[in-house]
């Protein structure tokens, strides 16, 4: 009889936020394909801020959110392992029915390094020197973060590469996939003709995003070339933060620096732009992309961009700089199926101080690469007009369902749980 490895998942749940997201893919997916060999407990962790108690909802699959709303709710069992979703990254010590237990913590390191303020311990960690002894002394301490770039953040830490294992996101291809059949009505209910080119971008919109380039681009194309056909949708996330009022900032910071007059501006909000910060569900993100044309992410620094993989996912092409943390995932993809639905924006990694680095894009590159690729992206238009798809898109997605998963990321998971209760028994 196979003895459980029993895991505690203390993290959250129930908020429509990445992490929570992350954690609700891992989790059901580990059951899926683990429930033999996983002993399963979970425990709701405190949210970021207070406000988001009142915003819990499920944004899955009824089969989704069944399998989640079944878990086992810790009640101070023993354990073998404790897997922190959270932030700030909670490397506290696990005492557990006087055990020390190893812990994993998962992390995201957007601008490649961090500072005490990304973590909380059991006694206060104040300064680098004070993480880098902890994390010495701390034998049952791992992490897991989801890029190269991500995982860059704990190296001023010491953390040895063994405790530090890169853990891809994944996508489900049962929730995002291609599905043209609400293209029409979608596009029809936003005012988007068939010849529009219907840009998307979904997401926290912070400037990190490369939300302002975004609005500067458009602006460029609408109002200085007369390209009328672009229209852009930004969904923000209204539950969790303020999107609507980022948007109103980077308008007046632009109008500052007079990089917009105020009638263009309003010509975009009238005619151009479509925002909505209502939590959908995955099922309505998949129609948007279904009836989108590009995915416009010109990131300066993220952890993952886990959006740009699950729009390709659904056939939707993606507008993404060369560096940064998608570069791995981008680069196998691309070699693999992926060639037209990938534009790649011409970017470099640039120090900004304080060891953070990020991504550094032109507006003119983004102009030039967007006129530059309308040809390909009309290709693919059509098609998708049409009920159709290119060949391409059957290999791309083949691909993505092998390697970039969440089926194989619970693969990968869960040999990193065997990993590290076999070297702390």
């Amino acid at each position: 009889m196979t003895v459980k490895i029993r895991v505690l998942f203390k993290g959250w749940f129930q908020i429509p936020h990445s992490y929570s997201m992350v954690n609700c893919f891992q989790i059901v997916h580990l059951y899926k394909n683990y429930s033999d060999k996983v002993e399963f407990y979970v425990n709701e962790m405190p949210y970021y801020r207070d406000s988001w108690n009142s915003v819990k909802k499920l944004v899955y699959s009824e089969e989704y959110n069944n399998i989640i709303r079944n878990f086992k709710q810790w009640n101070g069992e023993d354990v073998d392992i404790v897997y922190s979703i959270t932030y700030p990254y909670n490397i506290s010590t696990e005492i557990i029915n006087g055990k020390n237990i190893p812990k994993c913590v998962f992390y995201t390191s957007e601008f490649t390094t961090l500072d005490e303020n990304y973590f909380v311990n059991n006694t206060p960690l104040v300064n680098d020197a004070m993480i880098i002894d902890y994390i010495k002394t701390n034998n049952n301490l791992y992490m897991t973060s989801p890029s190269v770039w991500s995982s860059l953040g704990m190296e001023k830490y010491n953390l040895p590469s063994n405790k530090n294992r890169i853990i891809t996101h994944g996508v489900d291809s049962s929730v995002f996939y291609y599905n043209p059949g609400s293209r029409n009505n979608i596009r029809k209910f936003y005012g988007i003709n068939e010849n529009d080119i219907f840009m998307i971008n979904i997401g926290a919109m912070t400037k990190n995003k490369g939300m302002v380039l975004i609005l500067q681009s458009l602006n460029i194309l609408v109002n200085v070339l007369g390209k009328k056909e672009y229209k852009i949708l930004l969904k923000g996330t209204g539950d969790l933060y303020q999107s609507k009022t980022f948007l109103e900032i980077y308008f007046e910071e632009l109008q500052n620096a007079n990089a917009i007059t105020k009638s263009e501006m309003n010509n975009l909000l009238s005619n151009h732009i479509i925002f909505t910060d209502k939590t959908l569900s995955y099922s309505k993100i998949n129609d948007l992309f279904n009836a989108a044309d590009l995915y416009i992410s010109p990131y300066l620094a993220e952890g993952f961009n886990l959006t740009s993989l699950e729009s390709l996912a659904s056939g939707l092409p993606v507008l993404i700089p060369r560096t940064g943390s998608t570069k791995e995932y981008i680069n196998d993809i691309y070699n693999n199926g992926g060639e037209k639905f990938i534009h790649y924006l011409d970017s470099e990694v640039v120090n900004i101080g304080n060891g953070m680095k990020q991504n550094n894009i032109t507006l003119q590159t983004i102009i030039n690469t967007l006129v530059n690729n309308e040809p390909k992206l009309r290709e693919l238009q059509k098609l998708r007009n049409q009920n159709e798809n290119d060949n391409s898109y059957l290999k791309m997605k083949d691909y993505i369902e092998t390697n970039y998963s969440w089926n194989k990321v619970s693969e990968l998971l869960f040999e990193y749980f065997k990993y590290i209760k076999n070297n702390t028994d």
